[in-house]
């Protein structure tokens, strides 16, 4: 999957990678890792994921869902950038 988006609050675009799309090295980013999961997310990003991952491991998974655990399966970390983060512009290769 690829995400594409813009975080208002830093004032930057940003792009995350899973699956083989996170095996390409791409500059001004880098892999996170968490539960044997492998991401690799544009380095402002990737800060943010990793203090979620450290101090808030939660996302919800729609407007009024509940809070889950988060991990970097397709389907939480991109309900996450979707409910936390926000600016998702597009997903290629997303969860159904």
């Amino acid at each position: 999957m690829e995400v594409t988006g813009f975080d208002d609050r830093l004032g930057s675009g940003y792009v995350l990678s899973t699956g083989t799309h996170a095996d390409e090295a791409v500059a001004g980013s880098r892999v996170v890792s968490h539960a044997g999961i492998s991401v690799r997310a544009t380095d402002g990003l990737a800060l943010m994921l990793e203090d979620a991952l450290a101090n808030r491991p939660v996302t919800p998974l729609s407007w009024s869902g509940p809070e889950v655990p988060l991990t970097l399966d397709d389907t939480t970390v991109l309900a996450w950038l979707t409910h936390v983060v926000g600016g998702v512009v597009s997903v290629a290769g997303g969860p159904a």
